[in-house]
C-alpha cells in the first residue's frame, strides 16, 4: 500500500470538516446524519471514519479549531494594545499596596 504524506492526510481531514461545517450550518447538528456528511464530502464511509469515528468527533474537532482561532485572535489583539494598567494605576493593584485610589462618601448620619 502506498504511503501518503501528512499534508495529504491533513488536507483530507480539513475537507471533511469543511463539509461537516456546511451541513451543520445548513441543517443543524441534530438534523445532519453521517450519510449527509458523507455525501457533502463526496467520500466513502471508510474514508471519513478513518479520520472521525462519529459525528460527535467531528463536532468536537470543529469546536477545537474554532476555539484555537479565537485564542489566536485574542492573543494577536492583546499584543497590539498596550497593557490597560500601563497608562494608569489599576484600583486592584493600589489596594494590594494598602493605598486606596478611590474616594468614598461617608455614610449618611442618623439623627
Amino acid at each position: 500500500m502506498p504511503k501518503v504524506s501528512q499534508e495529504y492526510l491533513d488536507a483530507r481531514r480539513a475537507e471533511i470538516l469543511t463539509a461537516a461545517r456546511r451541513c451543520f450550518v445548513r441543517d443543524g447538528f441534530h438534523e445532519t446524519s453521517m450519510q449527509d456528511l458523507l455525501a457533502e464530502a463526496g467520500m466513502s464511509s471508510g474514508s471519513v471514519y478513518r479520520y472521525f469515528p462519529s459525528k460527535q468527533d467531528m463536532i468536537i474537532a470543529i469546536a477545537e479549531e474554532n476555539l484555537a482561532e479565537v485564542v489566536h485572535e485574542a492573543r494577536r489583539q492583546a499584543e497590539r494594545r498596550p497593557a490597560a494598567g500601563a497608562a494608569r494605576r489599576s484600583p486592584i493593584s493600589s489596594r494590594s499596596s494598602g493605598r486606596s485610589t478611590r474616594r468614598t462618601a461617608s455614610p449618611p448620619s442618623r439623627c
